[in-house]
């Protein structure tokens, strides 16, 4: 008989339903990786399930790496010996890729293909970017900026447009102008993809998408092979990924994971419909819903909290009816608080900036002085924007009184004094680019940062004549020079090519990491 172990009624049923449909609302901390760990384990060693016949798919590298660990782990304690990496685990893209790489002949693909990251694709556009001005109307479609901008902005439509699985040539045809003129952009990029033997990420998904749907031999022999599918954070899922997991899911055993509280991803073209409309794709009744509230890592202070405000939200941040667009569940805390503090607690003042400044200043101070934290850096701050006025406002008062504020995707990381020095002397190492700038010559630039790199060179001129500085002002001259000579020896080649690329992309994105990899080229 199997083990259950601690499992509570609800992951015992979540374990043990295996055949059919199955939607299971997790919410937080209630256990659901322990729940898809102990499902694996239930159908190979209950049901007599082989590793290979299994499919999970993971929204991220690292819950797939603990996925197959903690099934690793719980077949050796139960000394059951079968091979774990016959089974399909990984992230949607992983598992796209491992089909494709199985069935490599039938692809555009050729031997020894190239995947391209985020960047990658970016400057494999930047650097064909004339391939795309030739494109009639292209100017009504791209945003002001230069071509860098372009190139990001070619990148999202071919990457929405793709993971969308929409009709290009379909597109071609619309009688609106704009419409058909992203198709060309997006025709064009793809040609280049072709021509070069390139894969992006977006196009992972739709190549095996096209793959299995194309070739209904291999889909057949996937899908009976494949008798099991279990997808996590279903809530972020996107349409292709929904289409795989149906294409491949043809015997109905298939169980989502998820909660549509969490639905996070939206920006990258998730959408909560997947799992909200996920029982009504099949007949009526057929899918069992099977709930997990029990959550085992919050205080229960925390978790009434959280019922409390899911409750009296309503959906007026939203301006819709909330419960109509989600499960109905109330978590329960495993334990009784046992806490003597109060978890949770409000700080508030009305409309008095300075008083609340005050307020959040002295709660954390009493955190401090009571020994509840032992260090600032045990505080987190979360914000819808780390960028509003608030926040900064909040962040430079803190940092004032003695605090630290580490947000490096604010605005504040960069106007640090050392990181604008930093910025500088990276700068003053190649003079020639210091000299279009001052010349107005990037006219991509706006105007905030346009004059943050002036300042940056500022305050960088003032560091290294300073007397203690003057060894490191020798040593960026020395670059200088060579560096002057140095792009006058490969003028017109592509390494000129590139340094222009990383410096656009610098103006663009604030990016030290790439002035690193500027230096790491020289």
């Amino acid at each position: 008989m199997f083990d259950f172990g601690n499992a509570n009624d609800g992951q015992r049923q979540a374990i043990s339903t295996t055949e059919g449909p199955v939607l299971i609302t997790a919410g937080p901390g209630t256990g659901k990786t322990y729940t898809l760990v102990q499902r694996a384990i239930y159908l190979i060693e209950e049901r007599g399930v082989k590793p290979e016949d299994i499919f999970i798919a993971t929204f991220t590298e690292k819950a797939a790496k603990e996925l197959i660990t903690r099934i690793t782990n719980e077949l050796a304690s139960r000394n059951i010996t079968v091979n774990v990496n016959e089974m399909y685990v990984g992230t949607f893209h992983s598992l796209c890729l491992r089909i494709i790489k199985d069935h490599l002949e039938y692809t555009r693909l050729k031997k020894n293909y190239r995947l391209l990251d985020t960047f990658d694709q970016q400057y494999l556009v930047f650097r064909n970017i004339y391939k795309f001005r030739t494109i009639s109307g292209i100017e009504n479609v791209m945003p002001k900026g230069g071509a860098w901008k372009w190139a990001q902005a070619i990148c999202e439509f071919s990457n929405n447009l793709t993971e969308e699985i929409v009709d290009i040539d379909a597109m071609l045809s619309d009688h609106d102008m704009e419409i058909s003129v992203i198709a060309k952009v997006v025709n064009t990029y793809q040609a280049m993809l072709d021509e070069e033997n390139l894969i992006d990420f977006s196009a992972i998904q739709t190549e095996c998408y096209r793959l299995l749907t194309e070739n209904k031999d291999i889909l057949e022999d996937l899908r009976n092979s494949i008798k099991y599918i279990m997808v996590d954070e279903y809530q972020d899922t996107n349409y292709i990924q929904e289409q795989i997991i149906f294409l491949l899911g043809t015997h109905e055993n298939i169980c989502v994971v998820g909660d549509d509280d969490q639905g996070l991803y939206r920006f990258r073209g998730a959408t909560i419909r997947n799992i909200l409309e996920f029982p009504s794709k099949f007949d009526v009744e057929k899918c069992q819903i099977i709930p997990l509230v029990i959550n085992y890592r919050s205080d229960s202070d925390i978790v009434g909290f959280y019922n409390k405000w899911m409750i009296t939200t309503s959906g007026s941040k939203f301006k819709f009816e909330w419960d109509k667009f989600r499960y109905d569940k109330r978590i329960v805390a495993n334990e009784t608080s046992k806490i003597e503090s109060p978890c949770v607690v409000k700080l508030a003042s009305k409309d008095d900036e300075d008083e609340w400044h005050e307020r959040v200043l002295d709660f954390i101070n009493r955190l401090k002085n009571s020994g509840k934290i032992q260090d600032y850096n045990q505080l987190a701050f979360l914000f819808s924007s780390v960028k509003h006025e608030r926040v900064i406002s909040l962040a430079r008062f803190l940092e004032s009184n003695h605090i630290n504020v580490y947000s490096p995707r604010s605005d504040m990381f960069f106007r640090r004094e050392e990181v604008m020095q930093a910025l500088g002397c990276m700068m003053l190492m190649f003079p020639n680019y210091v000299k279009g700038l001052e010349n107005g010559e990037y006219k991509f630039l706006d105007n905030t940062h346009y004059f943050y790199f002036r300042d940056c060179i500022k305050a960088a001129n003032e560091f290294v004549t300073k007397p203690e500085n003057l060894e490191l002002k020798r040593f960026i001259e020395h670059t200088g020079k060579d560096m002057l000579r140095w792009l006058q020896i490969y003028q017109g080649q592509q390494i000129t090519h590139i340094l222009d690329c990383f410096i656009g992309y610098l103006c663009i994105s604030h990016s030290v990491t790439f002035w690193i990899l500027i230096l790491a080229l020289v």
